[in-house]
């Protein structure tokens, strides 16, 4: 097989320049104009967005337009605030992009009834939101199938040692099997197929409930530990309940999440069997300290997407190792998460645009940002017998929305 360069400019896909015929863009403010009566939503990003998040902008203003929504775009530059934005009293929907919202803006936003966000920063003034009847709502449900997917990608190259055979014929090493051999397998780790592999994920959230759906897809034994989903929640996802007791068990752990109450932690790292499969999502759902001494000490295996810190120390012992996997962060950095994310900000805004509460399973629940109990349900996302439940202020004056141009239904639908 020949490797023909491509050139850097013919590699990468040229961006498509949003069509804003109605767009007025000055020093980095855009106004979308749209009826009087329109709600009235503030983008607030960092500047650093387009890098971020490339597509997400485009598809966002796509999706507010057709729903009818005015839109006030502002890029907060460093020392500003949303509270010294112009033109703000008349905000009805706020979406945060990597900006600071903090509680004393709120009182620039006397008709603010939803504030959307693709990245938890707000849910630090959850309950003051709270306290004033606003939802919040977050996007990580539209990168779930992408991290979901990411997780079965690093089970699976792990299982197989992709990159170490990978490296072996780029760098022209001699192969250490004859082909004739019917054997690749590392002798000290887990291998082979997925199929009957024990594998307990840690989190029943959207991710985790993608990443048991596709683990019992490929015939693997699934349980999924989670204190703080119902039982209710196992029953409707079709996964069966472990206890953190029960994780030594697993021949591959998937940590797709994790909270103060849903830690893997140290003495339960110590007792997984030798040469079992970490593979991690989230860093905080496990003890990484324990985990890194038995990845060194050659006792486990470990496939991540996170680290315990933002750059990793090329001096580290534990790069490069064969019974390691390393991906900088790119679980949910896709196109489709992209687009995605952006759906479900849109999706959730036009919902409180016409009277009706945002999606239960995107909200987040004033009490995960100051205490450990989180509100159950994880799985809503993926289940199609969930409700919607709870209250919402309308984006419009009496709950109307008869201006906005389509119905909730189209907006809403795949």
């Amino acid at each position: 097989m020949t490797c023909i360069p491509v050139p850097r400019s013919l590699g990468t896909p040229p961006m498509r320049q949003p069509a804003r015929p109605e767009a007025i863009e000055r020093f980095g403010h855009m106004h979308q104009a749209a009826a009087p009566d329109s709600p009235v939503v503030l983008v607030v990003d960092d500047g650093n967005l387009r890098a971020r998040w490339p597509f997400l902008g485009e598809r966002l203003r796509e999706g507010l337009t057709r729903h009818g929504c005015a839109i006030k775009w502002e890029t907060l530059r460093p020392g500003r605030t949303i509270r010294q934005l112009s033109g703000t009293a008349s905000v009805t929907a706020l979406v945060v992009l990597g900006a600071e919202l903090e509680e004393a803006d709120l009182a620039a936003l006397p008709e603010l009834a939803i504030v959307a966000d693709i990245d938890g920063r707000s849910m630090a003034i959850a309950q003051a939101l709270a306290a004033r009847g606003i939802p919040l709502v977050e996007g990580s449900r539209g990168h779930a199938h992408s991290k979901a997917e990411m997780a079965i990608m690093l089970t699976l190259a792990a299982l197989r040692r992709l990159p170490t055979w990978h490296t072996a014929m780029a760098m022209r090493y001699t192969v250490a099997v004859p082909v004739r051999w019917q054997f690749s397998d590392h002798l000290l780790y887990v291998g082979g197929t997925l199929r009957d592999k024990r594998v307990v994920v840690v989190g029943l959230d959207p991710v985790g409930t993608y990443v048991a759906e596709l683990c019992n897809a490929f015939g693997a034994k699934v349980s999924v530990v989670d204190p703080d989903a119902e039982h209710t929640d196992y029953l409707v996802c079709g996964v069966d309940r472990a206890e953190m007791e029960q994780v030594p068990a697993a021949d591959i752990v998937i940590v797709a999440y994790g909270s103060p109450r849903l830690q893997v932690p140290a003495h339960v790292v110590h007792d997984l069997a030798p040469g079992a499969l970490v593979v991690t999502l989230d860093s905080t759902g496990i003890d990484i300290a324990a985990l890194r001494e038995r990845v060194l000490s050659n006792e486990l295996a470990w496939a991540t997407d996170v680290y315990e810190s933002d750059h990793a120390d090329p001096a580290d012992p534990i790069l490069g190792r064969d019974n390691m996997i390393h991906t900088p962060g790119i679980a949910g950095k896709t196109r489709d998460a992209n687009l995605a994310v952006a759906d479900v900000l849109s999706e959730n805004i036009f919902r409180v645009a016409c009277g009706v509460p945002p999606w239960p399973w995107d909200r987040v629940p004033p009490a995960r940002s100051t205490t450990p109990q989180q509100a159950t349900g994880h799985c809503a996302s993926n289940c199609s017998t969930a409700t919607s439940a709870g209250g919402g202020r309308s984006l419009t004056a009496g709950g109307e929305s008869g201006h906005l141009r389509g119905s909730a239904d189209e907006a809403i639908g795949r």
